[in-house]
């Protein structure tokens, strides 16, 4: 969903994702003169009264500005006195930390140009004030379900509600599969506005897994909830990685009660004495026949994350998506979760379910009809179409799907390509067309990819943004933490922080498709995982996907070592608007494609 609106020169257009907005605003081109930025105010209903806020800019004008604008220091960060130097602005609802409630609802965002004359902030000019109205809320639509993770443990949003240093996500004697999250993780300094001074308080390892986990978390568990508490229903579950203590804890009392069936993978890391899936398995026997578990893997891994219900043995609804059952998939990786309340899509997977479990099937999945055909879901009202593919697949087939996707990247009506994905530097033609799309000047290609290799100077993380057509190296493992003024220190991450594996094109063009799922794109895992990939042709689902993509890049941008020449807001020494704006009214120049690529319809 999207909603546009303009007034005197001023556009501004919304479009809505999983809890979260992407706001697209511009100015004619005659207006940009001393431009300063944009004050971006929000309202929205909290038991029954209109709240109204600004947004926070991290960045603010130098304290000689403040001074002689007469900035109050408290409200410096405000869009109010700090505004916006850019033409576009991804928003996350606050999560009161005391209620751990996020504030949602139909929001009002009102946009303002803002400008400076003779070293003056200009007020707020109503008539050049735009409102625009969207519901921001947790992508549920259409019998559909999108959820994300935050993917934040390294950040600075990490670091002011949690710790500075500690991002652990399981206690430090990390020897019980499961373990109480109600229990303290770790102590922090939080403002107390009652006392008006910081406090040291203590959080527990539940809110940190709520506020990191998002909304990817809150979905999951709620889908094994529903089966819990309807004793007509079971799941079927295919996992992969499998240690986060609720996810554990709901499955085994489902197991308990003979309303579980699982396939777990076995692969080497997997199969260790002291491995969290063998300890699973063990406590799986002690409630469960063996003839409901079966540990396997297909040519090399058994990699889908999938959960589907039943309903008096009938399948009913499923989930899937690139996030591990895990702590470290929902709580340090970036990742996506979806579901599907549909009959259909989810009889597709409780058939590949069972045509996978056992020794003998799993071995013969490879050259069953499952795995050579397309599994189409048509349009209805209330279900996206979609084209679902489930690996391992013979070369032919994987060559086949593989060109499928590069062709739909590197066709002549691609208008733009965003993605996030985990390389694991196999070889594909579907990265090769995504490079491709980034050198050319004719397509808007925005992304981040992240690569783990066996040495510490081989974990990387790159950003594609407007003005980069190559990748810029930020902030992973090998890479200072400490960041400068007024970012801070930020824990460090171990691992892939970027575990997406999606690629969304044409959000903006004819014809919109993400492809998603646990399938990392590469051709020669393809032919050994056990995968499932999407093609799904719906705006809103792909509007979701884009707003994540950019929301990932904008953040991993601050990490970049390059902040540090843009402490400040820019000014020249006048104190006037630098020219911050010019690249992006200026023809050919990749962020003035963005502006316009944002805000068009």
């Amino acid at each position: 969903m999207e909603n546009f609106n303009s007034k005197n020169g001023t556009k501004v257009r919304v479009y809505q994702g999983d809890a979260i907005s992407l706001l697209a605003f511009d100015v004619d081109k005659k207006r940009a003169k001393n431009l300063a930025g944009f004050t971006i105010e929000y309202g929205f209903k909290q038991n029954g009264t209109l709240i109204r806020k600004y947004i926070y800019n991290r960045l603010t004008f130098d304290k000689d500005f403040m001074l002689q604008n007469k900035i109050p220091v408290r409200d410096k960060n405000s869009t109010l006195y700090s505004p916006i130097q850019k033409f576009n602005w991804v928003h996350v609802p606050n999560t009161d930390v005391s209620t751990r409630k996020a504030d949602f609802g139909d929001y009002i965002y009102s946009v303002t140009p803002r400008y400076i004359k003779d070293g003056k902030l200009l007020p707020l000019d109503a008539a050049l004030t735009v409102e625009v109205k969207i519901p921001v809320k947790p992508y549920i639509e259409k019998n559909c379900a999108v959820g994300f993770t935050r993917g934040f443990v390294s950040s600075v949003a990490y670091a002011k509600r949690f710790s500075r240093t500690n991002n652990s996500v399981r206690p430090k004697v990390d020897d019980q599969l499961i373990f109480d999250i109600k229990q303290i993780a770790d102590r922090t300094k939080r403002w107390n506005s009652t006392l008006n001074k910081s406090e040291d308080v203590p959080y527990t390892f539940e809110e940190q897994h709520e506020w990191l986990g998002w909304q990817a978390r809150a979905r999951i568990l709620e889908f094994i909830d529903e089966a819990i508490n309807d004793k007509n229903l079971e799941l079927k579950v295919l996992a992969f990685d499998l240690n986060e203590p609720e996810i554990c804890k709901k499955l085994l009392k489902l197991a308990e009660e003979k309303r579980l069936k699982i396939i777990l993978d076995n692969s080497e890391s997997h199969t260790k004495s002291k491995s969290w899936e063998t300890a699973f398995e063990k406590e799986f026997l002690k409630v469960a026949a063996s003839n409901q578990i079966f540990r396997g893997r297909y040519g090399a891994l058994a990699h889908c994350k999938v959960m589907v219900q039943l309903k008096n043995k009938v399948p009913q609804k499923v989930l899937t998506g690139s996030t591990n059952f895990s702590t470290n998939g929902i709580y340090v990786n970036s990742n996506h979760i979806l579901i599907f309340n549909d009959k259909k899509t989810a009889k597709i997977y409780s058939d590949i379910f069972d045509a996978s479990f056992g020794e003998e099937n799993m071995k013969s999945f490879k050259t069953s009809l499952f795995a050579e055909k397309d599994h189409q879901v048509a349009k209805t009202s209330k279900t996206p179409q979609m084209t679902i593919t489930f690996a391992p697949h013979k070369k032919e087939t994987a060559e086949k799907i593989f060109r499928r996707i590069s062709e739909k990247i590197e066709h002549q009506d691609t208008s733009d390509v965003l993605f996030a994905i985990m390389n694991d530097r196999s070889a594909g033609s579907i990265l090769s067309s995504i490079r491709k799309q980034i050198d050319n000047e004719n397509v808007f290609s925005y992304g981040i990819t992240d690569t783990i290799g066996k040495n510490d100077e081989d974990f990387e993380i790159h950003l594609y943004k407007p003005n980069s057509k190559k990748g810029i190296r930020v902030a992973a493992r090998g890479i200072k933490n400490n960041l400068p003024e007024p970012f801070g220190t930020v824990p460090g991450i171990d691992g892939y922080a970027i575990h997406h594996k999606f690629i969304v094109i044409n959000f903006k063009g004819r014809n919109p498709v993400v492809y998603c799922g646990s399938s990392n794109l590469a051709f020669g895992p393809e032919q050994k995982n056990g995968d499932n990939l999407l093609e799904i042709f719906d705006k809103d689902i792909v509007t979701a996907f884009a707003i994540e993509a950019l929301r990932l890049v904008d953040h991993f941008h601050w990490r970049n070592t390059e902040i540090e020449k843009s402490e400040h807001l820019y000014l020249d020494s006048l104190n006037k608007p630098k020219s911050w704006f010019e690249s992006w009214f200026k023809e050919g120049d990749l962020k003035c494609r963005q502006r316009k690529l944002y805000i068009k319809e």
